[in-house]
């Protein structure tokens, strides 16, 4: 393909973005599910004040568990960017071994 180039540094580059884009929303949901702690106790101990605790944490826990498999997607995304960039610079490699091999082999 005419004009296709790969460059690996700029691969390894975004894999860094991304991990620091998941630290960035770690902290961010750490900060959160602080601040949501402090309202565990504050519905009072009456049945709607148990409800609303109650609904409170099935909302808390469906958010944290949204964000937490993003964040692990987020790590693996960057890990697969690594890894092609890995696999690009390998196949580069083997093949100007190939070609090295075929040159030597004609001669030149």
């Amino acid at each position: 393909m005419a004009g296709f180039q790969i460059d690996t540094e700029s691969m390894r580059q975004a894999a860094d973005r991304l991990d620091a884009a998941k630290d960035e929303v770690q902290g961010l949901l750490d900060q959160f599910t602080g601040a949501l702690g402090q309202f565990a106790d504050a519905f009072g101990g009456d049945e709607i004040g148990m409800l609303v605790g109650i609904a409170h944490q099935a909302c808390s826990d469906a958010l944290t568990e949204c964000f937490t498999t993003n964040i692990d997607e987020l790590a693996d995304y960057a890990q697969c960017v690594r890894e092609m960039a890995d696999d690009h610079e390998a196949t580069d490699a083997e093949i100007a071994q190939i070609f090295g091999g075929l040159q030597g082999g004609l001669g030149g």
